[in-house]
């Protein structure tokens, strides 16, 4: 803890006087006198309110003095943990405070959940994890209305007494964390048990606008290049199916750390067939979502308590064509080709030595589709974002030179830039306009400015004049 500054000290920023000629600057001040800003500006404003008691450090003693607790009050502390363990749910302070007081066990005056932890950690029941990161560092990424995304995952899970697995596919929405729809199936992982868990949550709760999964082929395709029965499902009811990063579950935290609760109370219960573990799922989602408090929601509401007060943007039920499906799978099948061309350094091949890599125009099919959910033009692992009003299929001309996009209907240019592509950025999404020497049919004088605002930041001896026109013709 930080020493308190000497009344000297106070008294010199109190009769300090930074409009008098020859005094120095605050910070001048503040270093020859050895306080910060922030201490300066602190006492200044302290003495505005309290006179000269700004001469004094406040007490450091604590405004409420530490409660003990008797004997009965540790028992049931302990008592509740040890019932919430027994039960496989979480069971540090937080969920032992809730529990105690929701379901009225907790009298007057109940024991705050700092003190909880002091009677686990006296108790030696607190488990030491110095790897865990603090909370504080998390950055969580959530949807900010319910029905805008689900996240939907599988896991398996042993019976008791048998070699048996069952597999559970476990179904949240992103914003609320309410279950909408956890199923346990016989077998492996695949698209059928995952589109009857769907179709139940969707008749529930109604369809979503979007659906995050992982990559496997029970679920998504798109990044192995092929389309799977599950999103072409998703694509009818007017739901697009996207999925997170190969090898980066943390996309699909939510589920992750769902799984681990759900599994918890699973092991808990020892089910030993089917509809033993279907009825421990049932309660689960009771619980889950009508009592258990949820740390990360606002206030610490229960997630049904989030999903009624929450605004809810469904899916306006409009079918997503199959082609425009179907596309983003080949772009991202083309992608990978023309990377594993990029990274092949030589051909061993005798049959396939004499052939040319890859060019440019191999990795872009004849008709390219924007799609309106997703606007981008996908080429050389790059996704180019695009305004919503280009979304439709186009044909293409790539040569080593540029790439361009035509309107198959009337032969009007949409999309042009030169090749390779020149821009400032490092990831692997950008608007076109970061490109250097993109043009767009329609361009508004909203996105000229930009182009024009990041060639002088970036390539200001390239940069277009005010009269430099880069709409397509």
């Amino acid at each position: 803890m930080p020493e308190a500054l000497s009344i000297a000290q106070r008294r010199a920023i109190i009769d300090f006087d930074p409009n008098a000629p020859d005094s120095p600057s605050i910070t001048e001040f503040c270093r020859q006198h050895s306080v910060t800003r922030t201490s300066f500006y602190a006492i200044r404003k302290r003495y505005k309110t309290e006179g000269l008691q700004a001469l004094h450090a406040r007490s450091s003693a604590p405004k409420n003095t530490v409660r003990i607790y008797d004997q009965e009050t540790t028992d049931l502390v302990l008592k509740i943990r040890a019932e919430l363990e027994s039960t496989g749910w979480d069971a540090g302070p937080k969920s032992i405070w809730y529990e105690g007081v929701d379901t009225g066990r907790f009298t007057e005056p109940i024991p705050s959940v700092a003190t909880i932890g002091r009677i686990l950690f006296d108790a030696g029941r607190v488990k030491a994890n110095p790897k865990k990161r603090p909370r504080s560092s998390l950055i969580r990424f959530v949807r900010a209305n319910a029905m805008e995304l689900w996240q939907l995952d599988a896991f398996e899970f042993e019976l008791t007494g048998s070699t048996t697995k069952i597999t559970v596919y476990q179904l949240l929405d992103d914003s609320t964390r309410l279950d909408v729809g956890t199923q346990a199936f016989h077998g492996v992982e695949n698209g059928n048990h995952a589109i009857t868990t769907i179709s139940d949550a969707f008749a529930n709760y109604g369809v979503p606008q979007e659906m995050l999964t992982d990559n496997g082929n029970a679920f998504n395709g798109n990044r192995q290049g092929w389309v799977v029965a599950t999103q072409l499902f998703l694509a009818d009811h007017g739901c697009r199916g996207i999925s997170g990063m190969p090898g980066h579950p943390q996309t699909q935290g939510k589920n992750e750390r769902g799984h681990q609760t759900l599994l918890n109370v699973l092991r808990a219960h020892r089910p030993r067939s089917l509809a033993e573990a279907r009825k421990v799922i049932a309660m689960f989602r009771d619980r889950y979502n009508y009592r258990r408090r949820h740390q990360s929601l606002p206030g610490d509401m229960n997630p049904h308590q989030a999903w009624q007060a929450a605004i809810h943007t469904p899916s306006d039920g409009t079918p997503i064509p199959h082609a425009e499906v179907e596309a983003i799978a080949r772009e991202y099948a083309q992608r990978r080709r023309v990377l594993a061309a990029m990274n092949q350094p030589h051909v061993d091949d005798e049959k396939s030595a004499g052939e040319p890599l890859p060019t440019a125009a191999d990795s872009v099919p004849d008709r390219v589709v924007i799609a309106a959910g997703n606007p981008q033009i996908y080429f050389q692992a790059v996704g180019l974002g695009v305004p919503r009003t280009l979304a439709g299929t186009y044909q293409s001309v790539v040569t080593d030179d540029f790439y361009a996009l035509f309107d198959t209907t009337t032969g009007e240019e949409v999309v042009y830039f030169p090749l390779p592509i020149r821009t400032a950025e490092t990831s692997r999404r950008y608007p076109l306009w970061r490109v250097i020497g993109a043009r767009m049919r329609g361009a508004t004088s909203m996105w000229l400015k930009k182009q024009r605002d990041y060639m002088l930041k970036h390539f200001p001896n390239e940069a277009p004049s005010d009269r430099t026109v880069t709409k397509c013709h």
